[in-house]
């Protein structure tokens, strides 16, 4: 009987060319691009204080029907919202939604739209069950679920990871909404992979993921599409804060040109009054007059100046030492001991 039922179900999953499936409905395009599909699961990652809250807040305050920073909501009736808070206190949720959105639709959210649990004081254990009623409760066309990483006991195990997205793929598929959730990146600063297990399985599974932004300096947040299994939206999408803390355009500064590196200057430079300089005194000498912090950076250089012929390489005692093509300066070869003071 086992094998039989197994057998009806495949029959009613199978695939075929003239099967009536309809195709995604979106609820939302930015700049013109459809995005955040019902039915599917949506990652928005960033390292801490990036804006992924403003985001949120953002998706919600259009699923009222207004358009924001060009973010559109398609639907002809507001979508009804869940939202889901994991991190903040309790005051720090009602103040988003009564004071941020509230003032950007320009009314009181309703409480009949806008259905909104902080869990932040539920047992971890709990808080799935909490977020699978709501939503079977709700019925909602919008979830925003900040965030998943609160719902596990271990963020790294994969078991766990997998029976959490497995379990949130079902609820999207069964009440026909779109899932948005909220992981942090990593905490390194060139490491932008969405955190352990959990993050991992998220990203394989999800129909599109937003990566947000702060450039600490001038103090714009940037919201940009990575991955998307339909429509790539272009660009990025650019804002700062009004006096009233809420999220407004803005036009991000032109950066100068850079004058480009030249390479032979660079190794000429490096190499002046040496006939011949092993690697790690070669690097050594480039590092320290041209201010270059990455290895990944000097091995590019390296590289291609080996690649155009600027500098010339041959093996000395298992060692590398490099030269410049063409006559050579009768001088010793500088080993990595006579920079004193190189970094």
């Amino acid at each position: 009987m086992e094998e039989l039922s197994i057998i009806d179900q495949l029959v009613q999953l199978r695939i075929t060319a003239s099967s009536q499936i309809p195709p995604h409905e979106f609820l939302y395009t930015w700049n013109g691009t459809p995005c955040f599909a019902k039915g599917e699961l949506v990652a928005v990652t960033g390292k801490a204080k990036s804006g992924k809250t403003y985001l949120n807040s953002l998706l919600m305050a259009a699923a009222s029907g207004h358009s924001f920073l060009g973010l559109k909501c398609l639907s002809e009736k507001p979508l009804r919202t869940v939202w889901i808070d994991t991190e903040q206190s309790a005051d720090s949720t009602c103040e988003i939604l009564r004071d941020r959105i509230g003032t950007m639709i320009g009314e009181p959210p309703s409480e009949e739209l806008y259905h909104v649990f902080n869990l932040r004081s539920v047992n971890w254990q709990n808080r799935l069950l909490c977020v699978l009623s709501a939503i079977a409760i709700c019925q909602p066309d919008l979830v925003i679920f900040d965030g998943i990483r609160d719902v596990v006991g271990d963020i790294n195990n994969y078991e766990e990871a997998q029976n959490l997205i497995s379990q949130l793929l079902h609820v999207a598929s069964e009440y026909k909404t779109c899932i948005v959730c909220v992981l942090h990146q990593n905490k390194a600063v060139e490491d932008k992979t969405l955190r352990g297990a959990l993050g991992t399985e998220l990203q394989n599974k999800s129909f599109e993921t937003y990566e947000c932004s702060k450039n600490p300096d001038t103090r714009i947040f940037t919201v940009k599409q990575t991955a998307t299994r339909k429509y790539d939206m272009p660009g990025r999408i650019d804002f700062c804060l009004s006096p009233d803390g809420l999220p407004i355009p803005c036009e991000v500064p032109q950066k100068k040109e850079e004058k480009p590196i030249d390479l032979e200057e660079v190794f000429r430079s490096a190499l002046m009054g040496h006939s011949e300089m092993r690697a790690g005194a070669l690097k050594a000498q480039v590092r320290l007059r041209y201010h270059i912090t990455s290895d990944s950076e000097y091995g590019a250089m390296i590289g291609e100046a080996l690649r155009q012929g600027i500098v010339t390489k041959r093996v000395v005692s298992d060692r590398e030492v490099y030269y410049l093509p063409g006559p050579k300066m009768l001088s010793p070869v500088l080993d990595f001991d006579g920079l004193h003071g190189a970094p």
